[in-house]
């Protein structure tokens, strides 16, 4: 992709906002990153690698210790239909909801 940008989570100490809230509001930003580049017309991507959650790549990446790489978000544009992946059976990703457990 053309452009690629680096979402961080950099959370602050915060009595009211754990930590992991912090880290999902930066994938919600991405998420409305991609959402509206992709009103725009391009075609979005987010990943992350290998690099993005161990504490060399994120000095490579110049983060301090506290920080993580909510992702990378790819943006550009793609001439014809996305290529298909492998993609679970969603069946197997959900259960029906049968109340609470009483054991």
């Amino acid at each position: 992709a053309p452009l690629v940008i680096g979402v961080v989570s950099s959370p602050k100490e915060n009595p009211k906002i754990p930590q992991w809230e912090m880290f999902l509001s930066g994938g919600m930003a991405a998420m409305n990153l991609m959402l509206s580049a992709n009103a725009l017309g391009y075609g979005t991507n987010m990943i992350s690698n290998w690099y993005s959650d161990v504490p060399e790549g994120r000095a490579i990446l110049g983060l301090a210790p506290h920080e993580r790489v909510v992702g990378f978000v790819h943006i550009g544009s793609y001439q014809g239909p996305a290529p298909e992946r492998p993609r679970p059976d969603p069946a197997k990703l959900y259960a029906d909801y049968a109340g609470p457990w009483v054991g």
